[in-house]
């Protein structure tokens, strides 16, 4: 595959300034679509771009980068909780592999949603509803709570 680093360079500067021009602030961190910035070749562009902005980056650690010093983002990253066996006990999995890592921060992707025209052509659309129900379930609040974790944002980091 062909990257053009300017041309990316350039896009990813006019997304930022156009953020800006739309919402009146900086975002609270970046990230892309199926998470093309963690491509090799891209990512230290884009961690560049992160770190000299001073916003945060959504890093997946799982793939293995040298982070440059200044970068904010969490220190750990799942992307576990997902597809079809979605339950409370895997998001407590997620929570308890990481507390043994020792991550201080954490970020879990997930896509709960309540279906409408649009969700309903996603191929991932009815485990969305299932994700609303754990994430939004009395017992997981308490046993996130009981495990010393709270809801923050890309703004704590």
């Amino acid at each position: 595959m062909l990257y053009r680093w300017k041309e990316i360079t350039q896009e990813l500067a006019s997304q930022y300034l156009r953020f800006i021009e739309l919402f009146g602030r900086k975002p609270t961190h970046l990230d892309s679509h199926h998470h093309v910035h963690m491509f090799p070749q891209i990512f230290p562009i884009v961690a560049r771009f992160a770190a000299e902005q001073g916003i945060a980056l959504r890093a997946d650690r799982q793939i293995a980068f040298d982070l440059p010093v200044n970068l904010r983002t969490t220190q750990g990253f799942s992307s576990a909780f997902y597809g079809e066996e979605i339950s409370e006990s895997l998001f407590l999995q997620v929570l308890d592999d990481a507390g043994h890592r020792g991550d201080r921060s954490l970020e879990v992707m997930c896509h709960p949603a309540f279906i409408d025209n649009t969700i309903r052509q996603s191929a991932y659309c009815f485990p969305r509803l299932t994700e609303l129900d754990v994430l939004t379930s009395a017992s997981l609040k308490g046993a996130i709570a009981q495990r010393g974790y709270r809801l923050g944002s890309y703004r704590d980091v």
